[in-house]
């Protein structure tokens, strides 16, 4: 399973072309478990958070309905904004909770030990209807690393791991 820190270093390398990584909040190590550290974290907003990853600083938004959380690299200037002194409490533990729940159920089975992710980035084509630049991606446990992911799930992850509500 991938980690945060995983999830920092591939938004650091993909950083020019996605701004977002969309995962199933189960699949995230310390969300899934519990581990990870409220003290490295700062509130940023009713449902995201900064954390302090080892490998850089991202900010989780969550859809707990949905069971996604959606990830961004937080930059320096982003970073002043963000209240260093609230620390995220029983509230984004409890959207935690839910969206972990929530996860294995919007997967309906399906994955089986496969960690998939989406990278989001900005809109494509001057068309009517822009289309939103999306990157699939698979964790591979034994590297440690997320490899571009192109197999029979695709069409249904794409669905699956698109947030209803856009971040800003």
């Amino acid at each position: 399973m991938p980690n945060l820190a995983n999830v920092a270093e591939v938004l650091r390398r993909y950083g020019g072309r996605y701004k977002f990584l969309d995962a199933f909040a189960d699949d995230i190590d310390e969300l899934r478990t519990g581990a990870w550290d409220p003290g490295r974290t700062a509130q940023a907003g009713p449902a995201e958070v900064a954390i302090e990853t080892g490998s850089g600083r991202v900010l989780m938004q969550l859809f707990p309905e949905q069971g996604i959380a959606r990830f961004r690299v937080v930059d320096e200037s982003a970073a002043r904004g963000i209240n260093e002194h609230m620390a995220a409490g029983a509230v984004i533990g409890g959207l935690v909770g839910t969206a972990v729940s929530s996860a294995s159920k919007a997967k309906e089975g399906l994955l089986g030990g496969l960690v998939v992710g989406m990278l989001v980035g900005g809109f494509v084509g001057a068309t009517a209807q822009p289309v939103e630049r999306v990157l699939a991606l698979k964790f591979e446990s034994s590297s440690g690393d997320w490899q571009v992911y192109d197999g029979p799930l695709l069409r249904w992850a794409k669905r699956a791991l698109h947030p209803a509500v856009p971040a800003a």
